[in-house]
């Protein structure tokens, strides 16, 4: 087992707290040293990267991580969140949380950008059907459709993400408007069943299903059953159909095994294909639990 899983574990159940206790952990991990390898620098590129690193505890304390942490908010804010470009007119829903989500997470110090990102999200985010688009930047009505009659399922997600995030923050005051927010998309992803249609009850996505782990942009049932746990809101019936599903999916040896699937560029597998799945059994273990 790669020591950086082992920490996760440690830092899980309390045994431990803190950078200095988990270093010697991070030092020695191989997943640890193959994600601080070098890659193609662009926004896309470290928003992968990182999405990856935010999965170990304390990581973003490395030097090297920090610099990515600052670079990518650097090439990505613009006046209005964060986006691929770093214009404005380029923002899409999912990137723009998963942005801002990653510099929470990574404690990164400018609070004001990762506020825009969470404004963005409060001001323009449509979590139900029917509802006007009023953001006028033109790429979120090129690609993806992320805000027709019926808004991207993708951005929906992780845009709860992000305001979920936002709420964990130590110096997260209440805000109406974000618990409104975040209630009401909570809401539309149970009332989906988690990961269902509700037109023919098929999977909404073709990757909602694929068993990955760390996450992408082709968000599963995993990160959403996540998403819903870490609101109390797991126990609710509309989520007995994700769960059963993860249970079918269950080796006979007791693990998990992760899916094929689309990899980004730079991509870095913490479970390797066809073999047990150690790093996604443990975060499917957590939400059965």
């Amino acid at each position: 087992m790669d020591t950086a899983l082992i920490l996760k574990q440690k830092v899980d159940s309390g045994e431990i707290k803190d950078f200095d206790q988990a270093s010697d952990y991070l030092d020695k991990s191989e997943i640890v040293k193959d994600l601080l390898t070098d890659f193609d620098f662009d926004i896309l590129n470290l928003l992968n990267r990182l999405t990856e690193i935010t999965e170990i505890p304390f990581a973003y304390r490395l030097e090297r991580v920090q610099k990515w942490i600052n670079k990518l908010a650097d090439l990505s804010f613009c006046d209005d969140g964060f986006s691929i470009t770093g214009k404005s007119d380029d923002i899409l829903s999912c990137y723009n949380s998963m942005i801002t989500s990653i510099l929470i997470r990574m404690n990164y110090s400018d609070k004001a950008r990762i506020d825009k990102g969470i404004e963005w999200i409060v001001n323009y985010q449509n979590v139900d059907r029917g509802v006007k688009n009023n953001w006028i930047g033109s790429r979120i009505l090129k690609y993806g459709g992320c805000m027709k009659t019926t808004p991207c399922y993708i951005g929906i997600v992780k845009a709860m993400i992000a305001l979920s995030d936002y709420k964990k923050r130590f110096d997260y005051l209440t805000n109406n408007k974000i618990e409104n927010k975040l209630e009401t998309g909570l809401e539309y992803i149970l009332d989906h069943q988690i990961y269902l249609r509700q037109s023919n009850g098929q999977p909404i996505t073709k990757d909602i299903t694929k068993l990955t782990y760390p996450f992408s942009y082709k968000t599963n049932v995993i990160e959403i059953l996540r998403l819903l746990k870490d609101n109390n809101l797991d126990s609710d019936s509309r989520c007995d159909l994700a769960k059963e599903y993860l249970q079918t999916k269950k080796q006979k040896n007791g693990y998990w095994k992760i899916n094929s699937s689309y990899l980004p560029k730079c991509w870095i597998q913490f479970d390797k294909p066809k073999k047990p799945g150690l790093w996604i059994s443990y975060e499917i273990e957590k939400l059965m639990n």
